[in-house]
């Protein structure tokens, strides 16, 4: 692994608010977490000339990755919708919640979009896509948080807006040898006036659609640095999504 590339992880959740990017070391110290535009984050990514980056959610509409494949190009053609991607049912078959993506861009969501745009610009500065880049100066690839932290834990996580949720995320990437602070600190700084007024030292806490980005910038990390530890899920048709495991359990529960 290339002592100077850098690992980012694009999270998509805050919709019209931005997209959130960690960029982390080959050595996982974290050199920054910032919510940027869509534009703003594909210069930041741009300017760095060996990258891999994984984004929270798909990189192309259906339709764009199914056009040219066969047989559910064919199927589209003839007007018969596949039921979902490959990859997006190998994580429904597991219990992992997701998202189902429509077969026309157009009745996409917001952060969908966002991120088809952010998938195209980055394309346009040399980025190559999936499973088979790695290697490769400029590489992006698709991940799902959620299932990267099930992955992790062995079991499905809590609420990723909950503060439970929150610092499971947090001492998980920490366990992963993420230099983070520990986020048990808020713990020991609440008192019974802090919960009764209602002012909660969470500093120590990072926010979910940080902790979702830095999920997939350490998927980005493990891709690239131990590639025999990570699964893709998915085919050429629907586009692959990388989890940050060797091998998957078939369900996950709480």
């Amino acid at each position: 692994m290339d002592s100077d590339r850098v690992f980012a992880g694009v999270d998509l959740s805050t919709g019209r608010s931005g997209v959130t990017v960690a960029r982390l070391s080959g050595r996982l110290e974290v050199h920054s977490v910032r919510r940027r535009t869509p534009e703003e984050a594909a210069e930041e990514l741009a300017a760095c000339e060996k990258i891999t980056a994984a984004f929270g959610g798909p990189l192309h509409s259906w339709r764009t990755a199914a056009e040219s494949a066969e047989p559910i190009g064919q199927a589209l053609r003839e007007g018969k919708r596949p039921r979902s991607r490959a990859a997006d049912g190998e994580l429904s078959r597991r219990g992992i919640p997701v998202r189902r993506m429509p077969v026309m861009a157009s009745a996409a969501p917001a952060w969908m979009r966002s991120a088809f745009g952010l998938a195209r610009a980055l394309a346009g500065h040399g980025f190559t896509e999936g499973k088979g880049a790695m290697d490769e100066p400029r590489a992006m690839l698709e991940t799902h948080p959620g299932a990267c932290a099930a992955v992790l834990l062995g079991r499905l996580p809590f609420g990723r807006t909950n503060l439970e949720g929150r610092i499971q995320r947090q001492l998980l990437l920490i366990r992963e040898k993420m230099a983070l602070p520990d986020p048990m600190q808020a713990f020991e700084e609440m008192t019974a006036h802090h919960i009764l007024s209602g002012r909660l030292a969470l500093d120590s806490v990072l926010r979910p659609d940080e902790l979702d980005a830095l999920l997939a910038a350490f998927t980005a990390w493990r891709a690239s640095s131990d590639p025999e530890s990570v699964t893709w899920l998915g085919d050429d048709a629907g586009g692959w999504i990388c989890l940050p495991a060797k091998e998957l359990s078939e369900k996950y529960t709480k």
